[in-house]
């Protein structure tokens, strides 16, 4: 295929995508890994079109918003998807990429004979101009891509500067950590084995190693595919050592699918003593169990079960890492920040605090027992607000979960005694946790 044909081709899979995309109600990560394993020729063009695609989600509304500048209100409702994503390509790589007009024009010939006028139109409009004279939250929401509502809340939590500095680090490429999987005879090795990688043990989790170049590299090596070496977050393995799990206790990982903490408790608890692990959803208990086979920890008992309605009740230790928006992630999955609004938070809000309290209810006579609330999100409506709710309703106190991270955000009775992880302070997911005892 030709330099010229694999170019049109990245793009009309792009389109494709985001034409999937908007039909369904999945990330756009997944619509990408369903396309590229339905088509075998669509690898050709995959790195190409997943960047296309990727960047037209994350910019999304502040695209939208030059596609409403050069269009009627009725003619901005009477578009297809198809056309919608049509525009949003265009417009995307003109204004974003600064790609040569002309050569956007014989990639996308259907602008040229139906939409020329508004694409010329939106690729001219100054709205870098036309943001500075909007109110604060509306300027930064088109200037970074961002919900209102997601901007709101962190402007009256972390200030404007901050903000703006976790914004734009939201729009950079997000950081890889790697750990060898200690569960395999050869893990003192396994780093030995990659090539054209270069890596820095984190001086703060040092469980894991940051991964400065070759991230492409490590997906295809066999040390990956076997789950001798594991992919995960950095803020996610913190979850695990502040629950702090010892040989021969007793650990129920109450949302554990797809497991990945979950195997890395079993590697902290040496093959002595007992993990349960359960999910409410069958299907993510079932991938969940295939993952602990190839990552080696073969001694967890997996149940389906709703952690609402608690079956684990002599658990030493247990880690609550709830259902939530995700809000932490959105520098990798740029897609869900589209997905998310107040119905669907107040959802999950409800959801995490069913779980918190029927944990601590289920265990109030068992003084002792520590709980991890942990959630992937930089909300306070999923940190600091359930556990000061959790602290007024049950007999517990909070214990000092790490010497690593932020304190908790500012206003709240529990903000001195928890953890928050943010990509533009700790090269990480958005995270929060919390640690608390039953008391006597």
């Amino acid at each position: 295929m030709s330099v010229m044909n694999q170019e049109k081709s990245a793009r009309d899979n792009a389109l494709k995508v985001l034409n999937n995309y908007d039909k369904a109600s999945t990330s756009i990560k997944a619509v990408l890994r369903d396309m590229q394993t339905a088509s075998a020729d669509y690898s050709d063009s995959f790195l190409h079109t997943h960047a296309l695609a990727m960047s037209v989600v994350r910019f999304r509304n502040t695209i939208d918003f030059l596609i409403s500048k050069s269009l009627t209100k009725q003619a901005l409702q009477n578009l297809s998807i198809r056309d919608h994503n049509l525009l949003r390509l265009a417009i995307y790589e003109a204004k974003f990429l600064h790609a040569d007009a002309n050569d956007l024009l014989s990639f996308y010939p259907e602008i040229e004979s139906q939409f020329l006028d508004e694409f010329v139109q939106a690729t001219n409009f100054d709205w870098e101009s036309a943001i500075e004279k909007m109110p604060l939250v509306n300027s930064l929401s088109l200037k970074y891509s961002y919900p209102t509502f997601l901007v709101k809340t962190l402007l009256d939590n972390l200030g404007r500067d901050e903000t703006i500095e976790l914004l734009t680090t939201d729009t950079h490429t997000r950081a890889y950590y790697i750990r060898p999987n200690r569960l395999y005879k050869d893990y003192e090795t396994v780093l030995d084995e990659l090539t054209n990688v270069k890596l820095i043990q984190d001086p703060n989790v040092p469980d894991v190693y940051r991964v400065i170049e070759g991230i492409d590299s490590i997906f295809g090596t066999q040390a990956f595919k076997d789950g001798r070496l594991i992919v995960q977050d950095k803020a996610s393995v913190l979850t695990v050592n502040v629950l702090d799990p010892q040989p021969g206790q007793r650990i129920w990982d109450a949302c554990a699918a797809p497991g990945m903490k979950t195997q890395f408790i079993v590697e902290k608890m040496q093959g002595i003593g007992h993990i349960t692990a359960s999910d409410v959803y069958e299907d993510r208990v079932k991938t969940a169990v295939g993952l602990s086979k190839k990552f080696g920890a073969t001694q967890i008992e997996w149940a389906c079960s709703d952690a609402t309605k608690p079956s684990v009740h002599d658990a030493d230790k247990i880690l609550i890492d709830a259902p939530c928006t995700s809000t932490g992630v959105l520098q990798a999955y740029p897609s869900f920040k589209w997905r998310l609004n107040k119905e669907t938070l107040f959802a999950l809000m409800t959801v995490q605090n069913k779980i918190l309290d029927a944990v601590l209810s289920d265990y109030a006579d068992k003084p002792g027992t520590e709980v991890v609330f942990s959630t992937c999100s930089i909300l306070p409506h999923e940190g600091e607000s359930q556990i000061d709710s959790a602290l007024k309703r049950h007999n517990v106190e909070l214990l000092q979960p790490s010497d690593y991270g932020d304190q908790g955000y500012p206003g709240f009775d529990c903000s001195a005694m928890v953890t928050r992880l943010f990509p533009h302070k700790h090269e990480s997911s958005g995270f929060f946790i919390a640690r608390l005892r039953i008391k006597h």
